[in-house]
């Protein structure tokens, strides 16, 4: 083979790898939240005991103070958004931050295991931790009590005393 035909497959085969991108991370295709499988209480809602701890804040479980804008509504948006990218992707908000379940597993409504469960909790829990989007800038745990017992528990709307709802206004 020659020089010139040499250098021509080359840079043709060079490309078409630059051309084809980097491989795409998400597990599957686009897909929704079955927002039935979501919580319709998480223990707290936003603005819940506000100023009753520390001024500014508001009241989460065991008194801590939250945010006041935490948690959101379990149908709010911009949650049921981040978490349906959270499943397709595999990670939220970065890739540092792996998710246990994909979107096909979440939403299969027959799969009531313990461990599905606490995947799925996982995976709310994951996504209101960085809700604004950057690792670990979100609602804190003592604002979502009812995720956090299930991930605990594998129950879905089991007691939360064990995360201590002490604080429940």
């Amino acid at each position: 083979m020659q020089l010139t035909n040499i250098l021509t497959l080359l840079t043709v085969a060079g490309t078409s790898f630059v051309s084809a991108g980097p491989v795409p991370v998400a597990r599957q295709a686009g897909g929704q939240v079955d927002t039935s499988l979501i919580p319709t209480d998480f223990g707290f809602k936003a603005g819940d005991g506000k100023d009753k701890v520390q001024v500014g804040s508001c009241t989460g479980a065991a008194n801590k103070p939250i945010p006041c804008d935490c948690p959101p509504a379990p149908d709010n948006a911009t949650f049921i958004g981040d978490l349906s990218t959270a499943l397709n992707q595999g990670f939220f908000p970065d890739p540092s931050i792996t998710v246990p379940i994909n979107l096909t597993r979440f939403n299969d409504k027959s799969d009531t295991s313990a461990q599905t469960n606490r995947d799925r909790a996982t995976a709310m829990v994951q996504v209101l931790q960085s809700l604004s989007g950057t690792k670990g800038v979100g609602c804190p745990g003592a604002a979502f009590p009812v995720l956090i017992a299930q991930q605990q528990t594998g129950q879905v709307g089991g007691s939360t005393a064990s995360v201590g709802n002490a604080g429940r206004v």
